[in-house]
Formats: C-alpha cells, sequence, structure tokens
C-alpha cells in the first residue's frame, strides 16, 4: 500500500489504525491496544504485501468497501447498475473526498463523480466497551435514478488467524442454537428472507483462532442491528485474505434510488479480544448497557413477571384472571402481564386481530377492573398486542382488505390465520398508533408485550412493489412515536418467541421473549447461546408448566425455576393448580431472584464450560468483585459419576469468599447417598485465585438437575 494517510482510533483495550491514499480508507489493524508511540507509517509498511505470478500489478488490502472496479475479484461492496442511463452504474472507482472526525471516530467522504455516487463511512470505537461502531451512507447525486441491489456496511478485514467460526442458527423453540465450523476458501452466504430478524439465520457471528475458548484466545465479533432481511457473506480468497460483509438483503426495486436520495446501512458492531469468548461477550454486554438499551427508569430492578398465556390461554374470564392475580401477588410477582385473547371476538388464533378494542363479553367493563385490581395486589399491568398483524376475520380486514401485504390477485399466505399489515402505509400506522395511544393511556398501561406471529411472504405493498424494507423502518418509527409519547413505557420484543432479537429493535425495547419453549432443557441451550452477544437482564426466562406443551417433556419445579433464575425471571403456569409444594418452591425461588438480580443484571457475565457438553453453567461476578452467582443445570445424562471440577473466573484473587449452596434440585438429593463437602453443609471459606486455578467440586447429578452456588466476600 503506498498509503501516507493514517489515523488511529483506541479504546480501553483495542486500537484501530486506517490507512488510505487517494482512494478508499482500510482498516489494517484491528486488534489489542498498541503502544501510544508506535509509528503508524512503520506500520503500514509492514502492511505491505508481495505480489505474486500471475496477478494484477497491484495487490490492494480489502478495504472498507471492496471495489470491483478497482480490481478486487472477490465480492463487492456495492451491486448497482443505471436502467436507461449513460452512466456508469454498475462499476467504478471512488477516491478519497474528505474526514471528518465524531466524538471517539471518524467520518470518511469519498466520491465517484462519473457514477454520480457519494459514499459516507462511518466509524466509531466506544473508548469503554472497545466495540466498533459502522455504518455506510450512498448518496445518488446523478440525474437519473440508480438501482441498489446489495450495499454492505464498512467491511470487515480480520486477520488469517480466524479458521473458524461460531454460527448461531435455530428454528421456532430451539433460538440460538451454536455450531463450531471451519472457514473454508471460498464464498459462504447466510441470508435471511423471512421479513423480521428470524429464528434461523441470527445476524450475527464470531471468528475464532482454533485453540480459542470461552477464557482464552482470539476471537472477533460481529452483529447487524437490523430487525428485517439480512445477509451475511463470509469470503476467503485464494490470497488467503478474508473479508466479512453484512447488510440488508433487498428484494428487487427496494434499493431504488432517486435523484437526491440516500440509503443507510444498519449499523454493523463489531469487537475483538484475544482473551476468549466471555471477554468479547462482555464487552457487547458492556456496549449494550451504556449505549443501545435505554430503561425508562435506569436502576429499578427488573420486575418479576407473569404472563398468562400458558395459564389460561383464551379463557378469559375476570374471576379465574382475579385468582391468578391473587396467587402471583402472594409469592411476590411484580408485573401481571395480560396475554393474547382480550379483545374483541378472540376466542381461538383465525380471527380478530386488528381489532384492537377490549371483548364487551369477556370484559363488559373494559379492562380496566382488571388492571385495577392487579395494581390494588401491587403488580404493574402489562399488555399482549400484535399491532402488525391482521386476521382475514376481522372487522379491520372486512373494511380495508388492501393494507394486508400481498401482491395483486395471488393467494395471500396466511400464517397462524394472519396476514401481515402494511404499516409503512401512513393510514396503517395511523390507525395502529391511534388504538395503541388509547390503550396505553386509558388503562396506564406500563408494558407492552409486542408479538409477531409469522414471516413475511409476498410482502407487497398496494402497487405491488416489495416493501420489506420500508416495513423495518415503519415498525421503527412507530414504536418511536409511541415511546415518545408515553416515555415511562416498557416493551418487550417477541416474534413467536425468538424471532426478532436484535441491536437494533433493543434500542426501542427493553427485554426479548427468548423463546416460545418454556422447556427448561431446551431453555438452557437457546440461554447459552443467547449469551454471546445479549447480558442477562434482556433475556426473558419464565418458569412454564411441569409439562411443556411445546416439547411434552414433563421437568420437576426445582429445575424449572433454576433455569429461569439467571435472566429476566417470570413464569407461565398457572399458579392457581399447583400443589402447595411446587407453589412453595416457586415463593422461594422469586425470593432467591430478587436477592441476586442486581448481580445477573449488572454484574461481569461468563459461561460455564467443562468436558461435559450436558452441564451448561452460567456466572455472573458483580462489578466489585465482592459476589457471584453461578447456576449450574446437567440437561441430560451425565458424562460421568463424578462431575468435572468447576473453576470460577472474574474474583478477586486477593480476597476470600465464603462460598455455600443456594439452592439445589431435590433429585440432586436422590443422586449421592453422601457428599462430604462443606459446600453443602453451611459452605466455607476459600481464596479467590484458588477458586480460579483449582475450583470446586460437585455432587453427582442426574439428568435435568442442577445447584445454585453464591460467593460472598468475607469482610476482614
Amino acid at each position: 500500500m503506498n498509503s501516507t494517510n493514517t489515523l488511529r482510533l483506541d479504546g480501553r483495550a483495542t486500537t484501530i489504525v486506517f490507512a488510505w491514499g487517494d482512494g478508499m480508507p482500510a482498516a489494517i489493524y484491528h486488534g489489542d491496544r498498541l503502544s501510544d508511540d508506535i509509528d503508524l507509517q512503520m506500520l503500514v509498511k509492514m502492511h505491505g504485501r508481495p505480489l505474486p505470478q500471475a496477478t494484477l500489478d497491484v495487490n490492494q488490502p480489502i478495504s472498507l468497501h471492496p471495489e470491483l472496479g478497482r480490481g478486487f475479484l472477490g465480492h463487492p461492496g456495492l451491486i448497482a447498475h443505471r436502467p436507461n442511463s449513460d452512466r456508469p452504474g454498475w462499476a467504478g472507482q471512488f477516491t478519497f473526498n474528505h474526514r471528518s472526525t465524531v466524538p471517539n471516530g471518524v467520518v470518511f467522504g469519498l466520491l465517484d463523480a462519473d457514477r454520480g455516487l457519494d459514499l459516507e463511512i462511518e466509524c466509531v470505537l466506544d473508548p469503554v466497551s472497545d466495540v466498533l461502531t459502522t455504518r455506510s451512507r450512498l448518496t445518488n447525486i446523478a440525474d437519473s435514478p440508480i438501482a441498489i441491489e446489495w450495499l454492505a456496511a464498512p467491511v470487515i478485514a480480520p486477520a488469517q488467524q480466524f479458521s473458524e467460526q461460531l454460527s448461531f442458527f435455530g428454528r421456532w423453540c430451539a433460538e440460538f442454537d451454536v455450531e463450531r465450523l471451519p472457514i473454508s476458501v471460498g464464498l459462504t452466504k447466510h441470508e435471511n428472507r423471512r421479513g423480521r430478524t428470524s429464528h434461523e439465520a441470527f445476524p450475527g457471528s464470531i471468528l475464532l483462532s482454533p485453540t480459542t475458548d470461552e477464557e482464552s484466545g482470539d476471537c472477533f465479533a460481529i452483529h447487524l442491528g437490523w430487525s428485517g432481511n439480512h445477509r451475511l457473506i463470509i469470503e476467503r480468497l485464494s490470497t488467503g485474505d478474508m473479508q466479512i460483509q453484512m447488510g440488508v438483503l433487498l428484494f428487487s426495486g427496494e434499493g431504488n434510488l432517486n435523484p437526491g436520495e440516500s440509503m443507510a446501512s444498519p449499523y454493523l458492531y463489531s469487537a475483538h479480544s484475544s482473551s476468549g469468548l466471555n471477554d468479547l461477550s462482555q464487552k457487547l454486554h458492556t456496549h449494550i448497557r451504556n449505549h443501545i438499551l435505554k430503561f425508562p427508569i435506569k436502576d429499578k430492578p427488573r420486575p418479576v413477571t407473569v404472563n398468562t398465556w400458558e395459564a389460561i390461554y383464551f379463557d378469559h374470564t375476570h374471576e379465574r384472571l382475579a385468582a391468578l392475580a391473587d396467587a402471583a401477588a402472594d409469592i411476590g410477582i411484580e408485573r401481571f402481564v395480560l396475554d393474547d385473547g382480550w379483545f374483541r371476538g378472540r376466542s381461538d388464533d383465525t380471527s380478530s386481530l386488528g381489532d384492537w378494542y377490549p371483548d364487551e363479553e369477556k370484559y363488559p367493563n373494559g379492562l380496566q377492573p382488571i388492571a385495577d385490581y392487579v395494581r390494588s395486589k401491587g403488580m404493574e399491568f402489562g399488555l399482549w398486542v400484535e399491532p402488525e398483524m391482521v386476521n382475514p376475520n376481522s372487522d379491520l380486514y372486512k373494511a380495508h382488505p388492501d393494507w394486508a401485504l400481498g401482491i395483486g390477485s395471488y393467494t395471500k399466505i396466511t400464517g397462524r390465520n394472519q396476514l401481515v399489515l402494511d404499516i409503512a402505509n401512513p393510514n396503517v400506522s395511523d390507525y395502529l398508533f391511534e388504538r395503541l395511544l388509547q390503550l396505553v393511556g386509558d388503562h396506564d398501561i406500563s408494558y407492552l408485550k409486542w408479538d409477531m406471529n409469522r414471516d413475511l411472504v409476498l410482502p407487497g405493498d398496494s402497487s405491488g412493489k416489495a416493501t420489506v424494507y420500508r416495513q423495518t423502518g415503519a415498525l421503527y418509527a412507530l414504536m418511536d412515536k409511541l415511546l415518545k409519547h408515553f416515555p415511562k413505557l416498557e416493551i418487550e420484543s417477541c416474534a413467536s418467541g425468538g424471532g426478532r432479537i436484535d441491536y437494533e429493535i433493543l434500542k426501542r425495547t427493553h427485554r426479548f421473549w427468548t423463546s416460545d419453549s418454556n422447556d427448561s432443557v431446551e431453555r438452557m441451550r437457546i440461554q447459552n447461546g443467547f449469551s454471546y452477544f445479549f447480558p442477562p437482564e434482556v433475556m426473558g426466562a419464565h418458569i412454564g408448566p411441569a409439562w411443556s406443551h411445546t416439547s411434552g417433556r414433563g421437568l420437576h419445579a426445582g429445575f424449572r425455576a433454576l433455569v429461569a433464575s439467571y435472566g429476566h425471571m417470570g413464569i407461565e403456569a398457572d399458579l392457581t393448580k399447583m400443589s402447595k409444594k411446587d407453589v412453595e418452591i416457586m415463593r422461594q425461588a422469586v425470593a432467591r431472584h430478587k436477592q441476586d438480580r442486581d448481580i445477573w443484571h449488572s454484574g461481569t457475565f461468563h459461561r460455564i464450560k467443562t468436558v461435559d457438553k450436558n452441564l451448561i453453567g452460567a456466572l455472573s461476578v458483580s462489578q466489585d468483585q465482592t459476589a457471584a452467582r453461578l447456576v449450574l443445570a446437567e440437561i441430560d445424562r451425565p458424562r460421568s459419576t463424578v462431575p468435572p471440577r468447576i473453576r470460577i473466573p472474574g474474583l478477586n484473587p486477593e480476597k476470600t469468599y465464603h462460598v455455600s449452596c443456594k439452592t439445589m434440585t431435590e433429585q440432586v438429593k436422590k443422586a449421592n447417598r453422601s457428599f462430604n463437602n462443606p459446600l453443602f453443609s453451611g459452605g466455607m471459606e476459600i481464596n479467590g485465585r484458588v477458586l480460579e486455578t483449582v475450583g470446586i467440586g460437585l455432587p453427582s447429578l442426574y439428568a435435568q438437575t442442577g445447584l445454585a452456588i453464591a460467593f460472598d466476600v468475607v469482610n476482614s
């Protein structure tokens, strides 16, 4: 590279160095923080590249926006064309135009005068979290339209030592499955066309070196903050170079820009660690807490929730709901959420979506009596809604069939008996805002569970144009407008469970419904995968019924309570029909969670992995290292009769901790004739260094058993 211009951005533990000449800048370094006195020009020279035989005469590194017009023969950062124009559209060369500074970052301005395109690339490195946030903005400065087929966010070119990736995929009730895969030569695309973030293709990945594990090794995370269709490209070239591109997957016509119009990529978030996957996750968690998540009351504890769905389904009566509220308040629940079935004509899932008025038969006096009753018990009142959806069997659809997405006379394909409203149509969004405004305002609702229960198929507006891109932006606009009107309102993002989980929707919401599965075995896997990108306080984690309707599996009450204890805890089961013994288990679990939630919801999170792949652990250490809490769950048949020792990272090595078992599921006791360990008979005092290097021993465990362990500094 003949570049003479350099710029460095520094975080707490990360440095990024950009270099450029008269063309596109490249990030020539993104890794551990460099010394302040390093010669950046020498770094540029060290980045010089050999020129092999049988290649072009210039061997350019991968830039922030790879260009076919400059000889890059991998996947370009922009694919576009100008129909009916003499201007070149499909390829060209951007030249450096200007550079401007923003807090903790830089904006590069690039110009392609022949193509009539202006490109801005924004890069901001947070000095605390070490997370890099980037975005591309393309403007059509010509006098003719241009059709954008692909616009990547600023491109990541990681070092060659990353030879593996963690791929995050799934399905309904099995979100955030994780697979470790090699990165082969060639191009791999992961695409999502479902119209929401999706269960199947989370918009993110983690690159690793072969020896990387939770506590050591190089790793690199990427995540696109976008709640619609997306594409992830990982390409390793024959040179050994690798690039990662992420952006919106555009349907035909969605990227058309008229003269003067602009299109911006979603924000791309990336972070590096040389200290393992837990350190990487901690950087992402810190960034969410400092910059993404906006609680109306910053330090308010996350309320323990009861949700009515798996307790009553569509069978709403005031008496039954009041009894559930009584039982919930009795065990210490703080928020009561009325789920599906409350609105006009809604006796099953075949009708009435869109008719957002209380059902006159179930609620002859409206929702106010049950809302007042819930609040009289000391709980907040929340409500389930699904604003983007409409049933063909509804008053709204009969009056406005053209408000539903579709294309011409083609059959509109339903999902869960429902269609999707075109919320990019101002008439539709205005109607939804009016209904939500009245519901929230009239009933002083503090919380909305915002659901979205189907993928988008034939997503065309009334003219037949594809509209997923606009639909996603309209969703953000509707939520922003509602939150501006009700600044204390909290929203839960739910989409058949975990179908809409990403950083951009989290800017407007305060909790995710992580999965429709309340099967604790599946939940433990899901929560483990979720934790790579998200902290526990936004992870909705509920105690379900004894028998899970999504899996058919029966689970003991203590195990169900244990698995839900370290997220944003809730109960989704009929407390009025539980045995006295199980109710008491719930009461104790809620009390323990309240004692520990500040540690879980503000501490430093670690995943605990052992040679037993079925033994999953979650640990959170308080910011001042005076306390930590550990949950361990054996989700299937143990690997051995004697479990592996558990090492405890993150404690103060110079402090002594009192270590005790806070709870163990009843079946753990049955798995052991005896267990001579003071940890389980009053506790013991151990140095933090010993806990990290030697660890603690565990009793024998059966499948679907577990325990919670507390670590508290001994005052000296």
